[in-house]
């Protein structure tokens, strides 16, 4: 299953992003620390959890200053993030 990073511009938006998108019910989402090795401007991102879910974030967040996304992918027993 893919893992999608979605950062924010500030935490702020980050948390209210997150918590509309509970309050509608979706699942695969959680609300976390950016990953030490993305360079982000804030602290907190949305990680999603398959395609489905990463759409359903994005529909909702466009209205939300979205700074960057990335995908996961595991190789050889190490982590990289690849910006979308």
């Amino acid at each position: 299953m893919e893992l999608y990073i979605i950062t924010f511009k500030h935490g702020n938006y980050a948390v209210a992003a997150f918590n509309k998108l509970q309050g509608y019910g979706v699942r695969n989402i959680y609300l976390t620390q950016t990953p030490f090795s993305i360079k982000s401007e804030c602290d907190l991102c949305i990680k999603a959890y398959g395609k489905d879910a990463y759409n359903i974030v994005m529909k909702e967040c466009r209205k939300v200053p979205v700074d960057n996304v990335f995908m996961e992918i595991k190789q050889n027993g190490k982590t990289l993030y690849k910006m979308l």
